[in-house]
C-alpha cells in the first residue's frame, strides 16, 4: 500500500493522538491529549512538520500497528490478527 492510501484509512477520530504507557509490553491509553491535537476538529494541528515539532510522535506504520498502539477498532488494525488491543484508560483490564 502506498503512502496515499495508507492516509485513507484513517478516520480522523484523533484517539492515537492521546499519550500512551507501555508497561511490560501492554499498551495503556491516557486521557492526555498530544499539545497539537486540536480537541475540536481531531486533527493534528502541526501534521505535516509533526515529527520535528513533537520528536515523540511516532509515524504509523503497518509494522507499529501491529503492536497494539491502536484503539481495536481503528480501521488501521480491522485486518490484524489476534490483536493485542490496548487498555483505554479507565477500563479493567480483563483476565
Amino acid at each position: 500500500m502506498n503512502d496515499e492510501a495508507w492516509e485513507k484509512v484513517c478516520e480522523r477520530c484523533g484517539r492515537c493522538c492521546y499519550e500512551k504507557v507501555d508497561f511490560q509490553g501492554k499498551i495503556y491509553y491516557t486521557q492526555v491529549p498530544c499539545e497539537y491535537l486540536d480537541l475540536q476538529t481531531c486533527l493534528c494541528k502541526v501534521y505535516p512538520d509533526r515529527a520535528r515539532q513533537r520528536p515523540g510522535c511516532v509515524p504509523l506504520t503497518p509494522e507499529l500497528v501491529k503492536r497494539g498502539y491502536l484503539p481495536a477498532d481503528c480501521p488501521y488494525v480491522a485486518d490484524v490478527e489476534e490483536y493485542p488491543e490496548p487498555v483505554m484508560d479507565g477500563e479493567p483490564e480483563s483476565e
